[in-house]
């Protein structure tokens, strides 16, 4: 089936050129230049002043915190952190914007020249700078009116640029998600995309294959999805193809995405920095750093794991670990791709991956029985893991039962889900559904006995070197055992007592 987002095959003949824009919100308290608490969702024009509403006669005051977490950002992107930068005034008007003016930095950004490396690409994607500015407030619309909400004026953001760096839709996608698992991982933005807390601008171009000119970019503004992202920039790309193929001049247009049509309504063109009149903002001094206070930021997130190598524990003595170095980690400790994004993507299952570890059991059970037994079951209910009523010592119980043979597999997947419904202790629940495990050799060896006395057909095809109906055999032995003991320990005693009547 082809995605939504799939590009037409006459794609392969150009090249496509792609630059992504990143707003991220910063989690703070406050806003950027004054005092007003953040917080979006409260009661529309609540949470505003004279400063974000831009009244006269009001002086705008730096937000210590949203600098040092740009700082943050900035280093685990490796850019290079300017010590002094400043601020300035970008103009345009927007009902949201009551200034008329955003301040935000345009010459002399905090940070520039870093570089995010894309997972299972092989690739890396050049920043070109990351610098700090306020957000504008939001228009409600209707049939018949416009509202505009001022609480969002002010919030403080992180917009990041790369370079025109990537070449599809896949690249493209693999990179907003990386930047937003970094952004997360180090605590500076929730960057909760439904809420608009990063939201994305592509530029998109497209030559033909061996042209070095760029051609005439199509700017997406305010992708708050990476469905919108997708399907937004494929969408560009189809146009650019047709428009070129039919010779049609492109004009340098910025656009909004339709989510329901599907499509790209132009919302400006040719729009330049000369167009949003940047001067110095005369309110605001040069934002001034001293080099030990982005040394003291740089050793909370270059630090690295601990592994403990005694036994099965796993512990971590860090700050901050950024996904490329955990991935690294759990992949050495011989953990597959698809769980090491599980524990790198999701804290909360890392957090509880590292405890199970740690009360005993090993990365290859407890991958086994959390990341895949255990997620499979609250997916299937469609819950959370904060919604799981299984205590990690208790998951560590069950598999020590099955590590000590008084469960098998089967029944240790049907005690946890039993768990997972009950909340109830894994031993004592494990009695009262009983399942525990046969472990009798006299049982195991007359039950042997008995389907090789019922089955003479198949114990004859076995001693003529048909060695595989011992799968047949197994069988029948577990099914008279209700599935209850060892296959290992039972076919042992089948392959024992065939030999005896050979």
């Amino acid at each position: 089936m082809q995605n939504s987002w799939s590009l037409p095959m006459q794609s392969k003949n150009y090249e496509i050129i792609i630059g992504l824009e990143v707003h991220a919100q910063l989690a703070t308290r406050s806003k950027m230049f004054c005092r007003c608490a953040v917080d979006v969702d409260a009661k529309p024009n609540t949470k505003v002043c004279p400063i974000c509403l831009g009244l006269p006669g009001v002086l705008p005051q730096t937000n210590d915190q949203a600098i040092k977490l740009g700082i943050r950002a900035a280093l685990a992107l490796g850019c290079s952190v300017n010590l002094e930068s400043r601020w300035a005034r970008k103009h345009y008007f927007s009902p949201d914007l009551p200034k008329g003016y955003q301040i935000t930095q345009y010459e002399h950004p905090l940070a520039e020249k870093g570089v995010l490396e894309l997972p299972g690409f092989d690739k890396k994607v050049r920043i070109r700078r990351l610098h700090l500015e306020e957000d504008a407030g939001k228009l409600i619309h209707s049939t018949r009116k416009t509202l505009v909400d001022f609480n969002r004026c002010g919030v403080p953001l992180a917009e990041i640029v790369s370079e025109p760096d990537i070449r599809s839709v896949e690249e493209a996608d693999a990179y907003l998600k990386e930047l937003r698992l970094v952004l997360r991982t180090l605590g500076v933005s929730e960057a909760e995309m439904e809420r608009g807390h990063f939201r994305c601008e592509p530029n998109i171009s497209v030559r033909p294959r061996g042209q070095k000119k760029l051609g005439v970019r199509s700017e997406i503004k305010n992708l708050n999805s990476f469905k919108a992202v997708r399907e937004g920039i494929a969408r560009a790309v189809k146009d650019q193809i047709e428009w070129l193929q039919q010779g049609k001049e492109i004009v340098q247009t910025t656009y909004l995405w339709d989510e329901k049509l599907r499509e790209l309504r132009p919302m400006r063109a040719k729009e330049t920095a000369a167009d949003y009149r940047y001067f110095p903002e005369p309110d605001l001094p040069p934002l001034i750093l001293e080099p030990f206070e982005i040394e003291e930021i740089k050793k909370q997130i270059m630090g690295t794991t601990v592994p403990s190598n005694q036994g099965t524990t796993v512990s971590f003595d860090v700050s901050f670990v950024l996904p490329a170095q955990k991935r690294k980690e759990w992949l050495e400790k011989g953990l597959k791709k698809q769980d090491v994004e599980v524990l790198v993507a999701e804290p909360e299952w890392e957090r509880y991956f590292i405890q199970l570890s740690n009360v005993g059991a090993s990365v290859k059970e407890a991958s086994t029985w959390l990341l895949n037994e255990a997620r499979g079951i609250l997916a299937e209910r469609k819950e959370t893991l904060a919604e799981f009523k299984v205590p990690v010592k208790e998951l560590a119980s069950l598999i020590k039962l099955l590590r000590d043979g008084k469960l098998t597999r089967p029944a240790a997947k049907e005690l946890l889900a039993a768990m997972a419904d009950k909340g109830r202790n894994a031993a004592e629940l494990m009695e009262e559904l009983d399942l525990g495990g046969v472990s009798d050799e006299g049982l195991l060896e007359k039950t042997a006995r008995k389907v090789i006395e019922e089955n003479p057909d198949a114990c004859g095809r076995y001693h003529k070197g048909k060695t595989n109906v011992i799968g047949f055999l197994l069988g029948q032995c577990m099914a008279k055992l209700r599935g209850k003991a060892d296959p290992k320990a039972v076919r042992e005693m089948l392959m024992k007592l065939l030999s005896e009547t050979r």
